[in-house]
């Protein structure tokens, strides 16, 4: 898709400008695609951008609503901002707003790249000076740019212009000068701009759901707060464990409070489930395989537990060709991260999904295969619960976010919650919506569930890449051929 030109003379003039003798900052990207503009031709003239601002970490608080947003709130995953690396200030330090909704911010230090889309919960947001926020000619030009600066192609002419060695990267202004095809119709504008809200909009929506969904639970569930009481001999010696986590107050409310739920408590397999370890990608089992970031007709999908999102939604895909069979995900099956981040769950609703794990996820799954898809749901909402409120993360054992084997699960209550509750969340998780990737409608996006989400996003991500790729290529179809996509 890229070409890499090296230049065979380099004129004094660009020395002077790049300032660098350094070869990298001297090579070309070309792409098929000759009418191309670069970025600065997007911004305004006379203040292309805006910088952030550093507070100091005396301003920092638990909660406020004046809002602190750092490069570690940006990644090249998520379009939206992730709202759980957010630091909150002092309102009486800072009491001031530098973003309003919509707004795209870029990183030029560090993650240097990454941008976003920012969606407002109607707080007050000042950057750091990592970031800056683009200051458009047009509204048109903001979603055409994002969906550019997100492409392989944007990144790897900054990355070129961008010198190396430090311990830090900063790129300074070499953004302005990379190049994105020149937009060839009016209709692009339009359907790169309902693209890029509907995949923005839908990982706010459905990290707006699964927030809720935890609040339900603990409201549910979590009634009373009850003395600490210290383990006794007997306990440690019928756990066979000492390490302090599993006796933190955290655990000792969530346990009592399950204990003494009103309908009782099960454990996995008295509720009807039972769960087994993915499967091992190893050539003694698969036999020669391949694996790949791009789709290869006749491989298999597959997902690693490291790529469910903190929101709910697959953020990737791999795919994997191999020799031997693979068995997969079905209907009702629960994906759960039994290593890392434990307790990151995704819930398979139905069988449009044909994907496989590896070895560090757990698959839970109904032991009678008439079980109702609420049971499902509200045991992966339930054990996603139980990572958020960091029962989890005290229950686990070994470092680098420990792990969560299939011997620890007898320590896992589940309260027997009657079918109304139930009903309550799968509403929220699996509730369908007639989306369209090509029609940006906020009302009917909060209508869909999580998991009906999740898809739409793979979709709208899909055609997204290939309007990219056309336009690289110089290969752009009819308007009808991509608002007919599905």
């Amino acid at each position: 898709m890229h070409e890499i030109i090296v230049p065979t003379e380099v004129k004094s003039s660009e020395l002077k400008k790049n300032k660098s003798l350094s070869p990298s900052n001297f090579k070309r990207l070309a792409i098929k695609n000759k009418d191309v503009k670069t970025i600065a031709n997007y911004l305004n003239n006379d203040k292309p951008y805006s910088k952030g601002i550093e507070p100091g970490s005396s301003a920092y608080i638990k909660k406020s609503k004046q809002v602190f947003l750092r490069n570690s709130c940006i990644n090249n995953i998520q379009y939206s901002t992730d709202k759980s690396k957010y630091i909150y200030l002092n309102p009486n330090y800072y009491n001031d707003c530098m973003m309003e909704n919509e707004d795209i911010l870029f990183c030029t230090d560090a993650n240097i790249g990454d941008c976003c889309f920012y969606i407002s919960d109607d707080e007050k947001v000042i950057f750091s000076s990592g970031l800056i926020k683009l200051n458009f000619k047009e509204e048109k030009y903001k979603y055409y740019v994002m969906a550019f600066m997100r492409d392989a192609y944007f990144r790897e002419q900054l990355d070129a212009k961008t010198p190396r060695g430090a311990t830090i990267r900063h790129s300074g202004d070499g953004f302005l000068s990379c190049e994105i095809p020149n937009c060839p119709s009016e209709w692009v504008y339009c359907l790169m701009e309902q693209l890029v809200k509907n995949i923005a909009y839908s990982e706010y929506i459905s990290d707006c759901k699964l927030r809720q969904t935890e609040k339900i639970i603990e409201e549910e569930i979590i009634t009373t707060t009850y003395d600490y009481q210290n383990p006794t001999c007997k306990q440690l010696q019928n756990k066979g464990r000492i390490d302090s986590g599993i006796y933190s107050n955290t655990v000792f409310q969530w346990i009592e409070n399950v204990k003494h739920y009103k309908n009782g408590a099960s454990s996995l397999k008295e509720f009807g489930f039972d769960l087994k370890r993915g499967p091992n990608l190893a050539k003694r089992d698969l036999g020669r395989s391949i694996q790949t970031d791009t789709y290869r007709k006749g491989y298999n999908v597959l997902i690693y537990p490291s790529d469910i999102s903190s929101s709910g939604y697959i953020e990737r895909v791999s795919y994997l060709g191999a020799r031997n069979p693979i068995w997969f995900l079905g209907e009702r099956n629960i994906l759960f991260s039994s290593e890392g981040t434990i307790g990151k769950t995704f819930i398979v609703c139905d069988e449009t999904m044909h994907f496989t794990t590896n070895f560090h996820g757990s698959i839970i799954y109904p032991i009678k295969t008439k079980e109702p898809l609420k049971k499902s749901v509200f045991l992966g909402l339930y054990l996603n619960y139980l990572r958020s409120s960091g029962v989890f993360e005290r229950m686990a054992v070994g470092g680098n976010g420990g792990s969560f084997a299939v011997g620890y699960w007898d320590n896992v209550l589940i309260p027997n919650v009657d079918d109304d509750f139930m009903d309550k969340l799968t509403q929220l998780y699996a509730s369908k919506a007639n989306l369209k990737p090509a029609a940006f409608k906020r009302e009917i996006i909060e209508l869909a569930g999580i998991y009906e989400l999740n898809r739409f996003l793979i979709r709208c991500k899909a055609l997204l890449q290939m309007l990219c790729d056309d336009l690289k290529s110089n290969k752009l179809g009819d308007e009808t051929k991509y608002k007919s996509f599905e």
